[in-house]
């Protein structure tokens, strides 16, 4: 099949280009007056944007909490996924208390096979540092799975100490891995909520005040430190502060030498605190932690991003339905579970604000949406970028259409952040290994198609 009519986003702008898919993959990207072979098949992209599928490398899809609590799940957040233009994400296989990694692994991996629409993979969170748990991560690496995640918050449930996340940066080092952290001090936030608790402050609004910028900002420095020292390749995700990206900055300057990576994600790029005061409901759908931050924060995040200082543009989309933070929230802030939606709004709503209105060029937004992502966790030659050999997944993109944002899929929670806002841009179609699943902004698939993508760094 040919998809003729569009262009591709080039140093030098859009450019049009007839583009060939042969079954799952792309065949060849040609100039726009190439000659088609008679009869042959044609998708007709009307003068659009001809975009990479969006690469999601941090989602939280049907994460179970416990007491019948989870995230949306499988289906469900992807159908917001593919929507927004997104035909990949990596998703975290959460091991339960002294479950074997691999265990785990295949445990997430029975959730999402039979109900995910589209392709993902998976990072292993590590929250024991038993030797026979490090031991495992070199045959998971083996296995596809490179990228691992630690805690420095959430004290008594999966924060490590500091000697215990040198020890699992060593294994991951020595295996050739990847470490994603949780950058938040948990000895620094569990004494802010007990304070808040102990003085009657347990709506909503109070959440944020017991993530204190102090608290990210020691963090960063404590696993900047730890990383350096031990050599292990890093990434710090969901950064909500100038002052974290800062560090981060200082440190590649010092170790030019080191992968060290960082993340920042959409809610915090564009959502701002007054969330917190502007109502029960907006109040429920923006708890989430980091939490979001000042808006003068989000305007220096954003200008990190213009000058190149982020390495991926992610969503840590973990999305609970508003009835479930709201029943949760009669016990405190502290009991509603943590998450914001946004892996359905992070294309539309990043070229709206960082390339539209901002200084962002159209194609530097691409790479943080889908070509960064794929080559740094390990999807080089797959996906992220629209050349001969990698998987036909394509998002014609309208740069154009102006409206009011809607929620995608069956969201609701997400809504409450993006509902009704004024976007530029949208996504009109999009193709999965070069099949069709979403005509004209709505989804066409009728079974879950999505693959399980092991991984190489």
């Amino acid at each position: 099949m040919f998809i003729i009519n569009g262009k591709i986003l080039t140093t030098e702008g859009p450019r049009p280009t007839v583009l060939e898919l042969d079954g799952e993959r792309i065949a060849a990207v040609h100039p726009p007056d190439h000659a088609l072979p008679d009869g042959a098949a044609t998708f007709d992209a009307r003068g659009l944007w001809l975009l990479p599928g969006g690469v999601d490398a941090h989602t939280h899809f049907g994460m179970p909490l416990g007491g019948g609590i989870s995230s949306l799940g499988w289906r469900e957040s992807a159908e917001a996924a593919l929507l927004g233009g997104t035909t990949t994400v990596i998703d975290f296989a959460n091991p339960m208390p002294d479950e074997a990694l691999a265990a785990a692994v295949a445990r997430w991996q029975g959730m999402a096979d039979g109900q995910v629409l589209c392709d993902y993979g998976l990072h292993c969170t590590v929250v024991n540092t038993a030797p026979e748990r490090l031991a495992e991560i070199p045959a998971l690496v083996a296995a596809g799975v490179p990228t691992f995640k630690g805690f420095l918050a959430y004290k008594d449930r999966l924060m490590l100490a500091p000697e215990q996340m040198a020890l699992l940066m060593d294994a991951v080092k020595e295996a050739g891995g990847l470490l994603l952290v949780h950058a938040e001090d948990g000895e620094m936030n569990a004494l802010s909520q007990d304070v808040l608790l102990n003085a009657g402050r347990i709506g909503p609004r109070y959440h944020p005040m017991a993530h204190t910028e102090k608290s990210e900002v020691k963090a960063v420095e404590q696993v900047l430190e730890l990383a350096v020292k031990t050599g292990c390749p890093l990434e710090i995700v969901h950064m909500s502060l100038a002052r974290s990206i800062e560090l981060l900055d200082e440190a590649r300057a010092r170790h030019p030498e080191q992968t060290l990576l960082g993340e920042v994600c959409l809610h915090h790029l564009l959502a701002d605190g007054s969330l917190y005061e502007s109502g029960h409901e907006a109040a429920l759908a923006a708890i989430c932690s980091p939490p979001l931050r000042k808006a003068d924060s989000c305007i220096e995040l954003r200008k990190a991003v213009v000058r190149g200082e982020f390495d991926m543009i992610s969503t840590d989309h973990c999305e609970f339905p508003l009835r479930v933070k709201s029943a949760r929230a009669a016990g405190g802030f502290h009991q509603v579970p943590n998450g914001c939606g946004g892996v359905g709004e992070r294309l539309v709503h990043s070229f709206s604000r960082l390339v539209v209105l901002g200084d962002l060029p159209a194609l530097r937004w691409q790479q943080l949406v889908a070509e960064q992502p794929a080559r740094l966790m390990g999807l080089t030659g797959r996906k992220g970028r629209l050349e001969a050999g990698h998987d036909a997944d394509v998002v014609v993109f309208d740069p154009e259409a102006r409206y009011r944002w809607q929620p995608l899929g069956q969201s609701d929670t997400a809504g409450s952040l993006w509902a009704g806002q004024e976007v530029q841009g949208a996504v009109r179609d999009v193709f999965l290994r070069g099949r069709q699943v979403v005509s004209a902004g709505r989804l066409v698939m009728d079974q879950p198609g999505g693959q399980y993508l092991p991984r190489k760094l």
